[in-house]
């Protein structure tokens, strides 16, 4: 698995992904994304300071997109390219994507998201408590900051 920073030509693919119904369902906007709106926010996304997108690629194809939003804390989110899914892709996509931010990482996930929540638990994330039909995980840069 290769991740690498997003770049333009990595738009559209983005878009349909974003757009793809199981993503949607599993997503805290659920509306579909007009693709000029998404190419609006993609552009100011690159050039964001407090955003990090990265694209896996396993050989020749594109297994999906992990972004960092990055604040008091780190939030990661992630999504497969739907013709990825379902084949164990997304733990070494998470996994290659998380050696490059430094620091604590949370993530928020959808109570019935069942396959995100068995990701992030795998790959160290400890639950923190659900809160208006959402899972909150952190994964701590050091043991010692769990304890604080």
């Amino acid at each position: 698995m290769i991740v690498r920073k997003a770049v333009e030509a990595d738009a559209l693919d983005i878009w349909a992904w974003r757009n793809d119904p199981h993503t949607r369902a599993m997503s805290r906007t659920q509306d579909f994304l007009e693709q000029e709106a998404h190419l609006e926010w993609f552009s100011r996304a690159l050039r964001d300071a407090n955003l990090t997108l990265l694209i896996g690629e396993d050989g020749n194809q594109k297994v999906g997109t992990v972004r960092f939003d990055h604040g008091d804390e780190t939030e990661v989110s992630i999504n497969i390219n739907p013709l990825c899914r379902s084949q164990g892709l997304g733990y070494a996509l998470l996994e290659e994507a998380m050696r490059q931010i430094d620091g604590n990482i949370r993530a928020e996930v959808r109570e019935d998201n069942f396959a995100s929540q068995r990701l992030f638990e795998r790959a160290g994330f400890e639950l923190q408590g659900v809160d208006a039909g959402f899972r909150r995980y952190c994964r701590y840069a050091n043991r010692s900051a769990a304890a604080s």
